[in-house]
């Protein structure tokens, strides 16, 4: 008699903090950089959501567009002294209030980067969140990931007749030209693929983490349930890395931004300056 074989059931769980990863995910193995690619192509980038768990989008800001938006982080939020964290780094983490602040609203739908974000959730991406996020010497992160729709067996999420849908993303506006030192974030490709987060791993089936080295201007997007990290600031000269994070879902998701349908949590000024793609972006 032919013998069929027995695959695991597929487990669906509730998300928690904890469920992002635990144990010791701190990679210490030799840097490795990504490729930064020097030309954008749509096709291939949407492609690599699903095959890597993430893209870049080159030269999304130009050099003044990155001096505009580091100003807006640094003036933003109290005086400095306030995110000096004990025995650890300066770590400055602000939400971005798109519904109060006009300024910010042309990031959320960036040439380029919102075209991936509509493809990959489809319908119409939308901005659930986002963050400015400034790190100094001392900061590092292991392996996690950000939420898992649900955990799967490693056989089934890495069938390559398998495509799970993308149901959230971030994008990371890089404003530093990345070196070693100033801790760049780390990705292991294809990690979404083993269908949960890390356990004492800070590698995946022998893939180590890769180091996202971009320019200032810069766009990484990567899937919330790829694994990713970062590499120490080992800066000595208090050198900070900033970037704006923007969350982005498929509209089923919910929303850490008023959708603009409630109107009278916005600013009436960031009502009257959305463009119908921002509209579209923030739940109109």
């Amino acid at each position: 008699m032919e013998q069929t074989q027995t695959l695991p059931s597929p487990v669906v769980q509730h998300f928690t903090e904890k469920d992002k990863g635990y144990g010791d995910n701190l990679y210490r193995g030799p840097f490795e950089a990504l490729p930064r690619p020097e030309i954008f192509n749509l096709e291939e980038a949407i492609e690599m959501m699903y095959t890597d768990g993430y893209c870049i989008v080159p030269n999304v800001l130009n050099r003044g567009e990155v001096a505009e938006l580091k100003h807006v982080i640094d003036t933003s939020g109290g005086p400095d002294e306030k995110y000096h964290v004990k025995n650890w780094c300066f770590n400055k983490h602000l939400p971005t209030e798109f519904h109060k602040d006009p300024r910010l609203l042309k990031y959320a739908t960036l040439p380029g980067v919102y075209d991936v974000m509509n493809a990959i959730h489809a319908p119409v991406a939308r901005v659930t969140g986002g963050t400015f996020w400034v790190t100094g010497p001392g900061r590092e992160m292991g392996i996690h990931v950000d939420w898992l729709p649900c955990t799967l067996p490693e056989t089934y999420a890495s069938d390559p007749r398998t495509k799970i849908p993308i149901f959230k993303s971030t994008a990371h506006i890089y404003l530093n030209d990345m070196v070693p030192e100033l801790g760049p974030t780390t990705i292991i490709p294809g990690s979404h693929k083993s269908g949960r987060a890390p356990h004492n791993e800070p590698t995946w089936n022998g893939i180590t983490p890769k180091a996202v080295m971009v320019k200032a201007g810069d766009v990484m997007i990567f899937r919330t349930e790829v694994w990713h990290g970062a590499w120490k600031n080992s800066s000595a000269q208090d050198s900070r890395r900033y970037m704006m994070q923007i969350f982005y879902g498929h509209p089923i998701m919910s929303n850490g931004v008023p959708p603009v349908g409630y109107s009278h949590y916005w600013n009436p000024e960031c009502l009257n300056a959305l463009t119908p793609t921002q509209r579209k972006a923030f739940g109109g």
